[in-house]
């Protein structure tokens, strides 16, 4: 079997290449394939063969004196197909000038002197090999190197890129707790204070009005507290997915159920026309978790007599939920914070309802640990859709 490491032998004296191919051969013990050719122009030809076989041409002798192509010149031509390759002169005359324009264009490693000794010319060719295999190991630790750094940059980046959005939960967290949880209690404080004050001064209608107040401060928080503890849970690992198979209609129209009195206020229709009553394959209290939010969001940014519906759109493999509004909408430059955890955005609702934008972070989290993908559709004074997809059964 021919190896793939190759030594090429050019010369145009025949008699100098038997001499040649014969005492490598002998000399490496068929470790290399000995390529030969008379000419620069017959080198050249076999090259191209010698590529397309993608064989490694370690070093090359060169005749200097030949017709045509003289050998500094067919060395040059090598150099730039094989630049790792190690050039030697084979001459008994070779002019200054020529050794001059292979060491400077043909990375000439040495030249060889006509006639030669066996000895001399193999120990020649091994040190030759020695030396590409040493400049072949460096290039490729070099290589190794450059993809261990390239990787060590791309890991840095990662961990960085991690440990900005440990930093922005952390801070997310805090100021919810810090904001969003202190207000509703200093309502509820100050409110139930101002009512042992003067309670014999308040009729009952008054007394009615303080206690609707402490009664919806009150459902604010707690669905502020759950949210806070579902997305805690989440960070850490340590809620749990069990998936299953559950009807959507079934899903909404609870979620609807549950939310009419909270539209009513606002004299708000909430309208089902989920058309699919097949099953989708999700996490039912995920999934409950979803819904309720993007419904209870539509209903604090829609303004009074609007509409809210819920529409659905059987895919290939999946089913997509759409939840529209008649509401406020949201400005282009505004869409993109909608679920990023490090910028605090919120807007007051039509009725000035207070929120985090925690909600929407977590109901995308939710939906892309159930296997599906969430996104907003939204004209500013006209209305938004937030769409979302979950695996169908």
């Amino acid at each position: 079997m021919m190896s793939n490491k190759v030594i090429f032998c050019i010369d145009d004296e025949s008699i100098v290449l038997d001499a040649l191919k014969e005492q490598i051969e002998q000399g490496f013990k068929g470790d290399f394939t000995v390529e030969v050719a008379e000419s620069g122009d017959e080198a050249l030809q076999i090259l191209e063969d010698l590529q397309s076989e993608n064989a490694e041409v370690q070093v090359v002798i060169a005749d200097f004196i030949m017709p045509g192509m003289k050998g500094d010149a067919l060395l040059t031509k090598f150099h730039e197909i094989f630049p790792s390759a190690k050039t030697l002169l084979l001459t008994g005359q070779a002019s200054i000038e020529g050794v001059s324009n292979a060491v400077n264009n043909a990375n000439l490693y040495r030249f060889i002197s006509k006639p030669w000794e066996k000895d001399d010319l193999i120990l020649t060719l091994k040190e030759a090999i020695k030396s590409y295999e040493q400049e072949k190991t460096i290039i490729r630790q070099n290589e190794e190197l450059t993809e261990l750094n390239t990787n060590l940059e791309k890991k840095v980046e990662e961990r960085t890129k991690q440990l900005n959005e440990l930093n922005a939960t952390k801070d997310k967290f805090f100021s919810i707790i810090a904001h969003d949880l202190k207000n509703p209690f200093n309502t509820l404080i100050g409110f139930t204070e101002l009512i042992l004050e003067n309670l014999n001064d308040y009729s009952y209608e008054k007394l009615e009005e303080f206690i609707g107040i402490l009664r919806d401060t009150s459902k604010q928080s707690y669905a502020l507290l759950e949210n806070l503890l579902e997305w805690s849970r989440s960070q850490t690992g340590r809620i749990q997915i069990n998936k299953e198979d559950l009807n959507i209609n079934t899903l909404v129209e609870e979620n609807i159920n549950l939310l009419l009195n909270q539209a009513a206020k606002k004299k708000i229709k909430l309208i089902n026309e989920i058309q699919y009553n097949g099953n989708v394959f999700a996490d039912i209290n995920m999934l409950r978790t979803v819904i309720r939010n993007l419904i209870s969001n539509a209903i604090k940014y829609t303004k009074e007599e609007g509409s809210i519906t819920c529409s659905s759109k059987l895919l290939q493999d999946k089913l997509e939920i759409s939840i529209i509004d008649t509401g406020i909408g949201i400005k282009p430059e505004n869409l993109e914070k909608l679920f990023r955890i490090d910028v605090n955005y919120s807007t007051r609702g039509t009725a000035d309802e207070g929120g985090t934008g925690l909600g929407l972070i977590l109901c995308k989290e939710f939906i892309v640990k159930n296997g599906g993908e969430m996104w907003v559709e939204s004209i500013y004074g006209e209305g938004s859709t937030f769409k979302f997809t979950v695996p169908l059964n």
